[in-house]
């Protein structure tokens, strides 16, 4: 199968290979002439005219008979292989304005949450050291809690800059869900800015567009620090969950994990409880081995966010653990009650390892004080 460098190529062949007498237009005169001679090393093409003229001219300069011309374009990529779109900062007297753009491999909602996140902001966003809600209850356990928070137009909240400076108020003024979010912001009391993101839905996942607006003479202030500002969506990148394209492949594998038993048999959301707990009791390696970027990408989040108090530790699953398939149909032939009297027999033997590999803690239980109360009768 040609591309279309193998035409063009084949196409210039032809063209070195003309028979005199073959009829060639020139293009910027539309006069008609007659194909003389071909010259080489850069190529040239000498016509005849009707009136006895000769003249030269490149391959581009003609329309010849029975040949078709294709020229070589370079297709830029739709998205960057590193997802940086749009990037730049320019002052003017009294007015600056800034752009980021970046390419998530995530879906909509997935990124409208993390954006309307403000709890997180410290984590990604350049100069935000804390953020708090502004409440109007009377309980000032909900008072500063986010879970109480309605994130709508004209609602506030205060954020500290990572400085000696107090917090400062900021007000929502945008709210389209999945489309456009946007506040006003201040890290010190010079200058306001109008902080505002755009979503765009791709093939592949989300543009997501940082645009940042202030006024008055101390607006270039806002242009200081303009290198780390510019890098506020690649720390968001690696923290964001991400979303593959899903394909037939991935999916049979998926139904053929969920067959073989383990934490592959588990929902989505029971993967990502049973690997957070994991990570919280400081077991990161299962976490960051798992294939899946989707569900590493959530667990993180929201590791971050039970550590910061924002939520609350997910309930552990039970997964049963198979290793090969006799033993995954071994499991589906015993019954609770024959598991635990073949392991409590297994166990009597000084053999613990399978019973300490059980997933379900309470069968766990059983069987060990099983053993236990055994080794007491044998006593």
């Amino acid at each position: 199968m040609f591309n279309l460098y193998d035409e063009i190529f084949i196409k210039k062949m032809i063209l070195n290979r003309l028979e005199p007498g073959t009829q060639c237009k020139v293009l910027s005169t539309g006069e008609t002439g007659i194909l003389k001679q071909i010259y080489f090393y850069p190529t040239k093409f000498e016509l005849e005219f009707p009136d006895g003229r000769i003249s030269h001219y490149t391959t581009k300069q003609l329309e010849i008979e029975g040949v078709s011309q294709v020229e070589a374009t370079f297709k830029s990529p739709s998205i960057p292989k590193d997802g940086k779109g749009e990037c730049w900062s320019d002052w003017f007297p009294f007015q600056h304005e800034s752009v980021v753009e970046h390419h998530f491999d995530t879906s909509v909602d997935i990124m409208w949450k993390m954006l309307t996140s403000l709890e997180m902001y410290n984590i990604w966003f350049f100069g935000i050291q804390r953020a708090l809600p502004v409440n109007d209850v009377d309980r000032y356990v909900h008072k500063y809690s986010f879970e109480h928070f309605n994130l709508a137009p004209g609602k506030y909240f205060k954020v500290r800059p990572k400085s000696l400076a107090p917090y400062f108020s900021c007000r929502i003024m945008t709210v389209e869900k999945g489309k456009e979010f946007g506040f006003s912001f201040s890290t010190n009391p010079f200058v306001e800015e109008y902080i505002h993101f755009s979503l765009r839905e791709s093939k592949n996942g989300v543009w997501v567009k940082c645009s940042r607006n202030s006024e008055g003479i101390f607006s270039l202030l806002s242009h200081f620090n303009w290198e780390e500002k510019s890098k506020i969506f690649f720390k968001l990148d690696t923290i964001i969950p991400k979303v593959e394209q899903s394909t037939e492949e991935n999916v049979g594998h998926s139904e053929d994990s969920k067959q073989s038993g383990g934490l592959e048999s588990l929902s989505q959301n029971e993967q990502v409880a049973y690997l957070v707990n994991k990570g919280l009791d400081g077991d990161m390696d299962i976490v960051n081995s798992n294939q899946s970027k989707v569900i590493r990408g959530k667990v993180k989040a929201m590791i971050v966010k039970i550590n910061r108090g924002s939520m609350e530790r997910p309930p552990m699953p039970e997964i049963s653990v198979v290793t090969s398939s006799e033993d995954t149909s071994a499991v589906n032939r015993e019954s609770d009650e024959e598991l635990m009297q073949r392991l409590i027999a297994v166990g009597l033997q000084g053999d613990m390892e399978e019973i300490n590999a059980l997933d379900n803690r309470v069968m766990r239980g059983k069987i060990k004080a099983a053993i236990v109360k055994e080794k007491r009768k044998a006593k």
